[in-house]
């Protein structure tokens, strides 16, 4: 095993330092107006191990949206409260080359639960007497997976993305014609656009990461939080589906099972090690943070060198 926690420390600043030269390419979200706001020189990266060990650079107390990183825990609670069946009747699990937002490959059904028409179908099957109790029981779910209590609804966010919202309130129409749910389809929206409003940190987030890593079991004590069967399928849809319709390469050169989200964050997973989130707004063609899909990338290569399987990182090591 390894043990030299200098050079695994010298080794990630290193590829910190290198994935910054990408600092200047792409651009900020402005199709929400309120993510156009953000500094898009923003930084912010966290690693949290299994055994709950924490690393973090940069900002890492900066809050922002999570956006559709928010597809995770939609889905995460989708088969929570459904059997398997139930949600993939619903949802399709193939990949796709169209756009996050498009009308595309919906189909009979939305391709997969991280394009917004799945995110919006899962979002249908989160239980709850109305929309507060369900959104409610989101948050619950993210303060027990993340193992903090200041998880927030950014509500410039949440007014900005539902006053921006048509092609998205256009899809969860189509799905109800379709009859992929007969709920109302303003209600499933606005929790879907309330999930993707949710303010959280880079560390909160890596601690989700860290639990699906350490195979839904609770960095502290090991219970169960999510069942094997859920993190098995949440894990295979973040490899195969992930990082929008650059997915594919991104699994191919990266290998790390991966979501996004337009607000500039990455949540990596690396199974039985260490979960990695890096923010930085800054967006390519395809949405993806340029900063944060090449530092998994750098990461993912230089940390191999001193046997990535089997990373130990230090504990609350602030750079």
């Amino acid at each position: 095993m390894f043990t030299d926690k200098e050079k695994t420390i010298k080794i990630i600043e290193n590829s910190i330092e290198n994935s910054l030269a990408y600092a200047n390419e792409g651009e900020v979200a402005t199709y929400i107006p309120e993510l156009a706001n953000v500094n898009p020189k923003d930084f912010a990266l966290s690693l949290v191990t299994v055994n709950g060990d924490e690393y973090k650079f940069g900002d890492y107390n900066k809050v922002f949206s999570i956006q559709s990183i928010s597809k995770v825990i939609s889905l995460i609670m989708a088969l929570n409260d459904n059997s398997i069946d139930e949600v993939f009747e619903k949802v399709g699990t193939e990949p796709t080359k169209y756009k996050f937002n498009s009308l595309i490959p919906i189909d009979d059904m939305a391709a997969n639960p991280f394009i917004n028409a799945g995110a919006i179908t899962t979002s249908s099957l989160i239980k709850g007497k109305d929309l507060d109790e369900k959104f409610n029981r989101v948050v619950a779910k993210i303060k027990k997976l993340s193992n903090s209590n200041n998880i927030i609804l950014l509500e410039e966010v949440y007014k900005s993305e539902m006053e921006t919202t048509d092609v998205n309130r256009s899809i969860a129409y189509y799905l109800r014609s379709k009859k992929i749910f007969s709920l109302d389809a303003e209600e499933v929206l606005d929790l879907y656009i309330r999930n993707c409003s949710i303010g959280m940190n880079s560390t909160e987030l890596a601690h989700i990461g860290a639990l699906l890593a350490n195979g839904g079991k609770d960095l502290a004590n090991n219970a169960e939080i999510i069942s094997k069967d859920s993190v098995k399928i949440v894990l295979a849809q973040m490899a195969s589906c992930g990082m929008y319709e650059e997915s594919g390469s991104f699994l191919l050169e990266v290998g790390i099972p991966s979501k996004s989200g337009v607000s500039g964050a990455i949540l990596g997973v690396v199974p039985g090690k260490c979960s990695i989130c890096v923010y930085s707004p800054r967006l390519d063609k395809s949405s993806n943070s340029v900063v944060g899909k090449n530092l998994l990338k750098i990461l993912s290569n230089d940390l191999d060198s001193v046997s990535y399987t089997h990373l130990t990182l230090p504990t609350n090591r602030e750079v």
